[in-house]
C-alpha cells in the first residue's frame, strides 16, 4: 500500500540535559536561579570545557558546536545568592578567560574542608575526617561516577548527629536537609541533583515506608534511573510522575538502617564528644567562599576526574582487588582523594572503607546464622543433600527458637532463611514432612563465607571453629 501522506514526523534532534548539572560529551553545564527584580527570579546556566565558559539565558546553550536543551520540566533551581553569587561567579569566568585568575589549588581547598569538619565535629578516626571530606567533595562530581555511596551517621542520643548532616548542608552540593519522602526526594534529587540529607532515619524501618526504601536502594546507581510513581490529586486527578532518584544521600540515625540501604551505605560513626562545638549555622564560617572555591574546582577540573575514574575502573577490573558493589562505591573516594592531593591518605581510607563498608553490609542473626551451619554440618561428606525445613529445623540448636514455637512454626522460620539467602539449589516435590529442597554442599559454602562470621573474629583464648562449627584439635 502505497502512503499518500506526505506530512512528516518531526522529532526532536538534539541533545536534553538536566538544568541544575549535568555532564556530557565533555561538557559541564550548571544552572541557578537568580533574583531579577524584587518579587522575580530568572535563570541561567554556564557551561564548561574545562578551559573556556558559556553563559546562557535561554532554554538552550551551545558549546564546541554541540547545542545542549535544558529539561526543565519545572524543576526550580538553586538560588546562586543562596550558595555563592552571581558576580563572583561572572567575575571568575570573565577572570579565568583573560589569564587573570586561576582555580584554587585542589589539595588546599580539600586540606580546609578537613580543617573546618574538625571543627565541628568529633570523629572516631584521623582518617574519617579525609573520607568524610572526599564524599562532600565528590558531590560535586556524583554525575561522572556510575554510582556514589550513602553515607550513614551513626551514633547514640546527643552524639551530634545532626551537627554532622548541618556541617554536610554547608558544604555538599545543593544539600537540602529533609524528612524521609518521595515529595523531599524528587524536590531535592529531581529538581537540584542535590545532596539529600535525612535525619532521623530509624523512621524508615516503620511499616508504610516499603515504596519509599524500594526507591532508595536503587538510587545509589546511575542505573537506577528514573521511578515513575502514581499521584493522586484533587484537581488534576490521577497522574504518573517521572522524577531521577540517583544522586548523594546522608542518612542520620540511632539504628542499623534497614537491609537494603546498609549495603549501600558507608558508616561514618561518632563519639559524643566533651568539646563544645559551635553552630554551623551561626555565621562564624564563610561557607559561601569555600562553596565558591568548590564550584570554581567543578568548573576547570572535572575533566581531570573524569578521565581518572576512566582510568581508575581499567586498572581494578585487571588487578581484581575490589570488586563488585564494593568497588562502585569505593571508586568516587579514590578518585577525589588521588585528584585533591591526598594520595597518601588512599591506603588508610581504603582500609577503613572496606571495614566499615563490611560493617554496613547485612548481618545474619543468630537464627540465620545457626541454620546455614547446621546445613554445614549436615553434609559431611555429600556434596548434595535433600531435606525439609522439618528436618533442618531439628539439625538447628533448639535454643535458637522462641521457647513457644510449635514445630510446625519452627520450619516456617527455616523456610524464611532458606528463601532469604537463596541457600537451596531446586526445589523439589512435596512429603508428608514438607517440601524437599536440593542443597549442594559448594553454594551453601559459598554463601556461608560471604555472610557469616570467619575464624580470625573468634578469641584466640579457645579452638577456632571453621564455618561448618568443627574444632580444630591439632
Amino acid at each position: 500500500m502505497q502512503n499518500t501522506n506526505n506530512n512528516k514526523i518531526a522529532a526532536f534532534d538534539g541533545d536534553l540535559i538536566h538544568p541544575s548539572l549535568d555532564f556530557q560529551n565533555d561538557i559541564l553545564t550548571a544552572g541557578f536561579r537568580y533574583r531579577a527584580a524584587k518579587d522575580g527570579d530568572k535563570e541561567f546556566f554556564v557551561a564548561s570545557n574545562g578551559s573556556n565558559f558559556e553563559v546562557s539565558n535561554d532554554d538552550s546553550i551551545t558549546m564546541n558546536g554541540k547545542t545542549f536543551f535544558f529539561d526543565k520540566r519545572g524543576r526550580r533551581l538553586a538560588r546562586i545568592e543562596e550558595k555563592w553569587n552571581a558576580k563572583g561567579l561572572m567575575d571568575f569566568i570573565d577572570d579565568f578567560q583573560n589569564l587573570k585568575a586561576f582555580a584554587p589549588s585542589l589539595k588546599t581547598t580539600f586540606d580546609s574542608i578537613i580543617s573546618i569538619t574538625k571543627k565541628y565535629i568529633d570523629l572516631h578516626d584521623d582518617i574519617d575526617y579525609a573520607l568524610l571530606a572526599a564524599w562532600i567533595v565528590g558531590t560535586y562530581y556524583h554525575p561522572i561516577f556510575s554510582a556514589y555511596p550513602f553515607l550513614h551517621i551513626k551514633a547514640p542520643k546527643r552524639s551530634g548527629k545532626s551537627q554532622c548532616l548541618n556541617v554536610l548542608s554547608q558544604l555538599s552540593f545543593n544539600a537540602v536537609k529533609a524528612r524521609p519522602s518521595l515529595a523531599a526526594l524528587s524536590d531535592t534529587v529531581d529538581a537540584l541533583r542535590g545532596t539529600y540529607l535525612i535525619d532521623q532515619a530509624d523512621s524508615l524501618s516503620r511499616k508504610g515506608s516499603e515504596e519509599l526504601l524500594d526507591v532508595l536502594a536503587d538510587s545509589y546507581k546511575k542505573s537506577g534511573g528514573k521511578r515513575r510513581i502514581v499521584n493522586f490529586d484533587k484537581k488534576r486527578g490521577r497522574e504518573v510522575l517521572e522524577f531521577e532518584t540517583y544522586g548523594p544521600k546522608a542518612f542520620a540515625s540511632i539504628k542499623e538502617l534497614p537491609e537494603d540501604l546498609r549495603d549501600r551505605c558507608v558508616v561514618i560513626p561518632l563519639i559524643r564528644s566533651k568539646k563544645n562545638f559551635a553552630d554551623p549555622d551561626d555565621g562564624n564560617e564563610n561557607w559561601k567562599n569555600l562553596r565558591g572555591n568548590l564550584y570554581k574546582i567543578l568548573l576547570t577540573s572535572f575533566t581531570d576526574i573524569d578521565s581518572a575514574y576512566q582510568t581508575k575502573k581499567i586498572i581494578y577490573r585487571h588487578n581484581q582487588e575490589i570488586l563488585g558493589r564494593s568497588l562502585e562505591l569505593w571508586l568516587p573516594f579514590e578518585i577525589i582523594l588521588d585528584c585533591f592531593g591526598a594520595s597518601d591518605k588512599i591506603a588508610d581510607a581504603k582500609k577503613r572503607f572496606l571495614s566499615h563498608y563490611g560493617f554496613s553490609e547485612y548481618e545474619p542473626s543468630e537464627f540465620e546464622e545457626a541454620v546455614v551451619r547446621g546445613l554445614l554440618r549436615a553434609f559431611q561428606s555429600d556434596n548434595d543433600l535433600l531435606l525439609t525445613p522439618k528436618e533442618i529445623s531439628e539439625m538447628v540448636d533448639p535454643d535458637v527458637f522462641p521457647p513457644n514455637d510449635t514445630p510446625k512454626q519452627r520450619s516456617v522460620k527455616v523456610g524464611w532463611a532458606i528463601k532469604k539467602f537463596n541457600l537451596s539449589s531446586e526445589k523439589r516435590s512435596r512429603t508428608k514432612e514438607g517440601i524437599k529442597y536440593l542443597f549442594e554442599k559448594a553454594k551453601v559454602a559459598a554463601i556461608a563465607e560471604g555472610y557469616l562470621k570467619t575464624a580470625d573474629e573468634y578469641t584466640s583464648l579457645a579452638p577456632l571453629p571453621d564455618l561448618a562449627g568443627n574444632i580444630d584439635q591439632k
